[in-house]
This record gives C-alpha cells, sequence and structure tokens, in this order.
C-alpha cells in the first residue's frame, strides 16, 4: 500500500483515500509516514487483508479516518486564520487521543 507522511496527509486531504489512516505506535512528527486501509467493505467480513501490511507486522495503529482529518482542519481554520501544518498536526492528535476538537488559544504552539 502507498504511504504518505502526515504532512502529504495535511496538505492534499481532498485527494487522500476515504478511509481510515494508519499510522506507526510512536511518536508522530509531519514527516511520519502511514498508510490509508483498503474498504473492509471489499473483502470477507473475517479478512484483515484491508489493512496496511504494516498493521500487523509492525503494530501500527488506526487514527482517524479522511472525514475526521477533514473536520479537525476545518476546525483549526475555524479558530486559527493561517493555521500552519504544524497546528494541524497538534489539531489531529488532540482529536486523537481525546475524540474532541483542540481550543487554540492566542498562542497556538
Amino acid at each position: 500500500m502507498k504511504t504518505y507522511s502526515i504532512r502529504e496527509v495535511l496538505q492534499n486531504i481532498a485527494h487522500m483515500p476515504d478511509n481510515w489512516f494508519y499510522l506507526p505506535a510512536t511518536e508522530w512528527t509531519l514527516d511520519t509516514h502511514g498508510a490509508f486501509s483498503l474498504n473492509s467493505r471489499d473483502f470477507a467480513p473475517d479478512s484483515t487483508d484491508y489493512l496496511p501490511p504494516q498493521v500487523i507486522g509492525e503494530g501500527w495503529v488506526s487514527t482517524l479516518d479522511k472525514a475526521m482529518i477533514e473536520d479537525v482542519i476545518f476546525n483549526a481554520d475555524q479558530q486559527l486564520p493561517h493555521a500552519s501544518l504544524e497546528c494541524y498536526l497538534k489539531a489531529f492528535e488532540y482529536f486523537y487521543r481525546n475524540d474532541a476538537f483542540v481550543e487554540f488559544h492566542s498562542d497556538p504552539r
């Protein structure tokens, strides 16, 4: 499966696959690479073949799906007129860990 850096995903979310984004179970940076799953509906119910191979082989975790990532970016843009990729990453990680949108204050870093 094709891998994408978090930077690529956040910059080009409209062009990403419409599935779940998987990442290594490590600390993430904009240069961390992950992969989108295939559509699980296209596989047998007991199959894991839709998952990126790194999920089983390297313990990657599912993070957010494309629609959630779009919502995270939209929310950051609503709060910060010139949100940076670092702000998007912070918002992405916050949503992943808390199932809620981050609230940016005067200093979004």
